[in-house]
């Protein structure tokens, strides 16, 4: 390029070329601004389509939203896809290391052609004359052509690129055209400056112009530093140290934009200072945005776990050998699924900040101001590999590290996911990070939703890479089943490395590209510049065989198998992805979304059985907190390789067994779903190939189509007593269970109300209540143990007509002093009284009526008129009224918590029907009439439920009343009003209802209502546990036998049964307290004996008894383990350091096996909920104690023997005193 200098210009000496030079280059940004108008209207047009279908979705009017509905949409549809087919094919060149070659997709290539025929037009028209000119017009032209150009590469290198903005589009789908771009301007540029350089040869004045022309030298540097940016930008070159790259080319770009300013003349300067305009508000805006997003001035700590006033905090963690999730805490912006950040982190990477999807949505709005983003980060070299060697070492020395994170973003700009009536969603490896979080915003998206259908392909080569999304997705399955959508899961998990491409979807289906390297950790601009969004495509390790897109259970091959869920198909062969997109195409009636990300897979496996390594390859595995975990893992890894079924598949069919004489473990050969032999067959044929040296398992026992494994005692022993006598207490206790997300606990626990015991005010505790408030206190037992936020609730019987006729009674027979003594058996006295007398003067009313008298006046006057008139004084919130009620409710709930004290139950909430206001229940009456659900019957409402529920479950949920014909609610409509009201005080993910089987029908009509209403999530998150009827406590009207008077019988035999051995009756410290704790583990075990369902005769001779599997045994057999480590007078430091290799015998080993089943038995127990699951192992594991002491004796034995035995009793007093204070127990020691 020439400078102007001595009147020379970039129109030429004679300035004959300048205007045509200088309109040229207007209309090259005319026809860019017209290429953004097309843009906007594209955008305009795709809104109105999305709107549109969703308001046509909302009003539900058509079956099919996403389908075209007029010719104006049909043609634009058509022309989408047609455009969107034609962009698609791509020539892939897939020799090792030429990779980088691979020409973009044709959509880009007839982009970049059409761009090409402009600047071609522009270099050559009206320029190519031969006359004295022609070199010089031809140069100059194409100087004008080149720097006309460089605003627009530079507004295409930003991230936030005003063309972007307007476009709808982000930097990563425009940062290819700015790679052209520059490769083109280095063309033009050339083309000027040979032509120059070629007229001065020819008239030998080269030497002349270097000399004399400082601007030449100026524009040959420009020309230098163009072609060292091609250069760098090819694969190669830029992958070898990418954070140089990115330095040398920010670097390039500011000596490039000094060069090109110091060369030109005046009037082509503003090309530049286009630039730089673009150049500075990108990086404002950066910056800005990297301030608000990273600087709190005064951060809200209390509020939001991990705030800090600059960055964020950060928790990191190595998942395998090559993965490394990264928890960003406290962000305080939004994000959409498919969106990426760029994150900085000075403790790995002092001045390195590097781009990575984001591989969660957005945190519902409601839930918490505060977000917490997390990332798979995959490692491959630099920054990515320190990351994980970091978090590898701390997890290794057991530290929590966190790290301050500095993010920048999001950037990106996808498309909304919820238009379409289908999503294909497939991605290979961790790929998954930018697919999951689609799947997670459509599901989880509170607004009109067209979304129908969602096909969810998760293809790698190794199990270990996508261990991490396999979780989340089984979450995700049952919430697209509460919410309606159809969820097809195919999971493939191959071990063949070959190549394989996908086909392309055909015509009118959608299909989203992303780049592989966001979803995979690596750096965005790195891998973009090869094939950032250059086609959807994906990597796919080639295996034999194929794999369905149709929906089934049935297995065609020893190769895949479907999981007990039928929206899961697993697979160990190659997906067929054209038939995979094929499916769901053909199926739609709408408009179907193809999404396609593909990532590398892992390059290595993990060989050793880590801790970390087992939980992440098996969900709910956490060996160090269950030793069976570790002894699960290691069996299927041996399982994998003789039986060739996949470990995903193995692990979940080995279940533990009922007695020991079967074995620890036990797997059945049918689970497996080989086809071609008989079970019995393969049973034989794998315990024949087992190896008989592995260390941790016994060669297998084959008892027809049933495998059952022996563990071998020493490792067991080894491992099992010193976990115990470590976690104490929590032994047996999993909060992982608990979590929303077990990967994530910042997302914190799952909330569950457990409603139980609800006695009615000023009535004493009697049989009726006792079942409901054991069975009750143990599950909130067990749910707090599975690390659930646990709220136990007592919803009181303490509104109603009966309050007024007991403050009638108390008015005539009260007694203050009776009442602060013993308030409920006062209140009950007084209410049998006042009742007994209503009875009498209604019979009497009666016999008078039946005579023919006027018994207006008499009825009037009656006590169930004064009654129901006190109580609407209680309606109208009559200040005295309430305030006599009040201090009755009062006064029972404090003796009721004395009760509840002694049987190891309280209570975050004590509720009660007078929570539930008559505003609220007559909302919910006008809702059910409104919406169809209730009808008039004689001035009364019920609901018809033949008449809403085809077949025999309307028929069997029959007609109930929800109010009378005087207007009065029942307790249906009261306890709506009630369960609508707790989901959205407490916002629940479970509750329980433990209420007897004679409520078994109410309840079902409860939840189908709430169902009815439109709240089928809330329906499907409550269960009611019911329970049979104790026999031989219930007696005629007027002799009630309560609770205290039983707890007081059982506790005065079990103290006379105590005095009968004098002995050890002297050694008891309190044994009337020691008698009472007896008492109620008689009365408690003997109710969890059965299963809940069945009814019991009560029974106090045989629950008191020391002998058969009864409370007081359980109890003695506790502290019988306790006096033998009382008399072996050991401390914990010299139990702990016991050589366990001597616990060889069989009994010792036996009771360890027993031991190890303490956690399975409590997590089969939350499958169950039922006590008798714990109580079974309890007495099993006692008879087992029992056995033994003959044969382990512990006092006497040599000193080394003795500590060894003593560390064995000592575990097990640990487990059986966890198991009973999980029954609700307390464990006595003498």
């Amino acid at each position: 390029m020439s400078h102007n200098h001595g009147g020379m210009s970039m129109g030429g000496t004679t300035r004959t070329f300048q205007s045509v030079n200088m309109q040229l280059a207007q209309d090259f940004w005319y026809i860019v601004a017209g290429v953004m108008g097309l843009a906007v209207g594209v955008r305009v047009v795709n809104y109105y389509k999305s709107t549109r279908r969703l308001r046509i979705q909302a009003s539900k009017s058509v079956d099919f939203p996403t389908r075209p509905s007029n010719k104006l949409l049909e043609v634009w549809a058509t022309i989408t896809a047609v455009v969107r087919e034609i962009s698609y094919p791509q020539l892939h060149i897939g020799v090792r290391g030429l990779s980088w070659l691979t020409p973009p997709p044709l959509g880009r290539v007839i982009a970049l052609l059409i761009y090409w025929a402009i600047i071609i037009y522009m270099m050559a028209s009206g320029a190519i004359v031969k006359d004295a000119y022609f070199w010089e017009r031809i140069g100059f032209r194409n100087a004008w052509v080149t720097v006309m150009q460089m605003p627009l590469l530079y507004l295409l290198s930003s991230k936030c690129s005003i063309l972007g903005i307007i476009a709808g589009t982000s930097h990563e789908r425009l940062n290819w055209l700015h790679r052209w771009v520059g490769r083109t301007m280095f063309v033009t540029a050339s083309v000027h400056g040979w032509h120059f350089w070629t007229q001065w040869v020819l008239a030998d004045f080269v030497e002349y112009e270097l000399e004399v022309m400082p601007m030449v030298k100026y524009g040959l540097g420009a020309w230098a530093v163009l072609l060292w940016s091609l250069i760098a930008s090819f694969g190669p070159l830029r992958r070898m140290a990418y954070e140089v790259f990115v330095i040398q080319h920010i670097l390039s770009a500011v000596v490039f934009l000094w060069l090109v300013y110091v060369h030109v003349p005046a009037e082509a300067q503003y090309t530049v200072w286009f630039a730089i305009a673009a150049l500075c508000f990108d990086r404002v805006c950066r910056f800005a945005l990297l301030v608000w997003q990273n600087v709190k001035f005064i951060p809200n700590k209390s509020k939001c776990k991990g705030g800090q006033r600059i960055g964020h905090q950060t928790q990191v963690r190595a998942v395998g050998d090559s993965i490394t999730v990264v928890t960003i805490k406290d962000v305080h912006f939004k994000w959409r699924a498919g969106q990426h950040l760029y994150l900085w982190m000075p403790a790995i990477g002092i001045a390195e900040a590097h781009p990575y999807t984001i591989a969660c949505a957005h945190q519902l709005p409601e839930t918490c101001i505060c977000n917490s983003i997390q990332l798979v980060v995959r490692k491959h070299r630099g920054f990515s590999r320190r990351l994980h060697d970091f978090a590898a070492k701390a997890q290794n020395e057991g530290k929590k590290e966190r790290l301050t994170a500095f993010v920048s973003g999001p950037y990106g700009a996808p498309p909304r996911w919820d238009i379409y009536e289908t999503l294909v969603l497939i991605s290979a490896s961790t790929g998954a990070s930018f697919t999951l979080p689609i799947l997670e915003s459509v599901l989880q998206t509170k607004r009109t939703n067209c979304t129908k259908r969602i096909d969810f392909l998760l293809a790698a080569k190794q199990g270990e890479e996508i261990d991490f999304y396999v979780s989340r997705l089984h979450e995700f399955i049952d919430r697209a089943k509460t919410i309606g959508i159809d969820l097809l899961v195919h999971i493939a998990v191959t071990r063949d490395s070959s190549p394989y491409t996908e086909k392309r979807p055909s015509m009118g289906v959608e299909a989203v590209g992303s780049s592989s390297a966001s979803s995979t950790g690596s750096n965005i601009d790195k891998e973009m510049d090869v094939t950032a969004q250059e086609q959807p495509s994906i990597d796919i390790e080639q295996a034999s065989g194929r794999l369905s897109p149709r929906r089934t259970v049935t297995n065609t091959s020893a190769d895949s198998n479907t999981s007990t869920d039928s929206h899961v198909h697993k697979s160990s062969v190659r997906p067929d992805i054209e038939a995979f997109i094929r499916g769901p195409v053909e199926a739609t009636g709408g408009e179907t979304s193809v999404v396609v990300c593909g990532g590398p897979s892992l390059v290595s496996r993990v060989d050793g059985l880590t801790f970390e390594a087992i939980t992440d390859k098996y969900p709910n595995c956490h060996p160090e907190i269950n030793p069976f975990d570790l002894y699960r893992a290691h069996l299927t890894n041996v399982l994998a390789g003789i039986t060739g079924v996949e470990p995903s598949i193995i692990y979940p069919n080995l279940s533990w067994t009922l007695s020991l004489d079967k074995g620890d473990l036990t797997l059945a050969a049918p689970a497996l779903r080989i086809k071609g032999k008989k079970p019995d067959e393969l049973a034989k044929e794998w315990a024949e190939k087992f190896p008989e040296d592995d260390p941790l398992i016994q060669k297998p026992v084959a008892v027809n189509y049933f495998l059952s494994f022996f563990v071998r005692g020493a490792p067991l022993i080894e491992s099992v007593i010193p976990m115990i006598r470590k976690s104490g207490a929590d032994y047996g206790r999993n909060k992982f269970l608990g979590l929303k997300d077990p990967k994530d606990p910042s997302k914190g626990q799952k909330r569950i109300i457990v409603e139980f015991s609800s006695p009615n005010i000023a009535k004493p505790f009697h049989a009726g209540h006792l079942r409901s408030t054991i069975i009750g206190g143990f599950l909130a037992n067990l749910y707090e143990g599975a690390g659930w936020d646990v709220i136990r609730m007592n919803y009181l019987g303490d509104w109603g007509k009966q309050y007024g006729l007991l403050a009638l009674a108390f008015e005539k027979y009260g007694d203050d002093e009776a009442l602060q003594k013993d308030p409920i058996n006062h209140l009950f006295q007084l209410y049998v009284r006042i009742n007994s007398e209503m009875t009498a003067e209604k019979e009497a009313i009666e016999e008078r009526k039946k005579a023919g008298e006027d018994v207006t006046e008499l009825e009037a006057k009656s006590l169930d008129e004064e009654a129901r008139r006190y109580f609407k004084k209680m309606t109208d919130r009559d200040e005295a009224a309430l305030a006599q009620w009040k201090r009755f409710r009062d006064l029972s709930i404090v003796r009721y918590k004395d009760t509840y004290a002694r049987l190891n139950i309280h209570f975050d909430e004590y509720s009660g029907e007078s929570r539930v206001s008559e505003t609220e229940m007559d909302r919910v009456g006008k809702e059910m009439e409104e919406k169809g659900i209730c009808q008039e019957d004689k001035g009364a409402m019920l609901v018809d439920f033949q008449k809403l529920i085809p077949g025999k479950e309307g028929k069997r949920l029959e007609k109930p009343l929800v109010r009378k014909r005087d207007g009065t609610a029942l307790y249906l409509t009261r306890d709506i009003s009630e369960l609508l009201g707790r989901h959205e005080k407490y916002q629940f993910d479970k509750m329980i209802y433990v209420v007897a089987s004679a409520q078994d029908l109410h309840l079902k009509q409860l939840f189908k209502i709430i169902e009815l209403l439109g709240h089928k999530d809330i329906a499907d998150k409550c269960q009611h546990i019911n329970f049979g009827l104790v026999l031989g406590m219930s007696t005629r009207k007027g002799t009630v036998k309560f609770l205290d008077d039983i707890l007081r019988d059982v506790a005065d035999k079990m103290h006379e049964t105590m005095k009968k051995n004098e002995d050890k009756y002297k050694q008891v410290a309190d044994p009337v307290a020691t008698a009472d704790t007896l008492g109620i583990s008689s009365v408690m075990v003997q109710d969890m004996s059965g299963k809940r369902i069945n009814n019991y005769t009560f029974n106090m001779d045989a629950m008191t008894s020391f002998e058969g599997d009864t409370g007081p045994y359980l109890q003695y057999a506790h502290a019988r383990v306790s006096s033998i480590k009382r008399r072996a007078g050991l401390s914990d430091e010299e139990i702990a350091t016991a050589d366990l290799s001597l616990l060889t015998e069989t009994h010792a080993v036996n009771i360890v096996r027993l031991l190890a089943q303490w956690p399975d038995t409590v997590q089969n127990t939350l499958k169950t909920l039922e006590p008798t699951t714990v109580l079974t192992y309890l007495f099993k594991m006692t008879h087992a104690l029992s056995s033994s002491y003959d044969h382990l004796q512990v006092v006497g034995s040599e000193p080394e023997l003795m500590k060894a035995r003593m560390a064995l009793y000592d575990a097990a007093h640990i487990v059986l005193g966890n198991g009973m204070r999980l029954l609700g127990l307390s464990p006595v020691d003498r």
